[in-house]
């Protein structure tokens, strides 16, 4: 009976692993989701900066000056938008992906368990591949 507690506590860790990993991914994709609005919303709003065109009645140093900060401002934006709004994207996917990976192997190890289920069942002639079930899920686990 004390294999049968074993299984039954690795049974509850991969399960309450899974769902925290689940959480996690879906806290990030949700993440990932809104960085890409606010990325989307920003391109529409970058455009704004080069608006009004300010055309000929506009010279001399004093719109020299305008027309650079606008233009600086405009290629700061475009920097954020397109190199930092990307990265955090790519960091998000990549922990995303780790996660994802993680999950497959919890399932793995699941498989491990139903097997190790399936062995304490059949009694005593399958002991010693029980033992060694519980020592990979084990190991795989803690």
């Amino acid at each position: 009976m004390v294999y049968a507690d074993i299984l039954s506590n690795i049974h509850s860790a991969i399960s309450s692993k899974k769902a925290d990993l689940n959480v996690k991914i879906e806290r990030l994709e949700n993440a990932k989701n809104d960085i890409i609005k606010e990325q989307s919303m920003c391109l529409n709003e970058i455009r704004k900066i080069k608006e009004p065109e300010l055309g000929g009645s506009w010279t001399g140093n004093r719109s020299d000056h305008f027309q650079d900060a606008r233009h600086d401002a405009y290629n700061v934006m475009f920097s954020i938008i397109h190199d930092d709004y990307d990265d955090y994207q790519w960091k998000i996917e990549a922990m995303i992906t780790k996660l994802n990976a993680e999950n497959t192997l919890l399932s793995i190890a699941g498989n491990i368990a139903q097997e190790a289920d399936s062995l304490l069942n059949k009694g005593e002639e399958a002991f010693e591949q029980l033992e060694s079930k519980i020592s990979d899920l084990k190991r795989r686990l803690f």
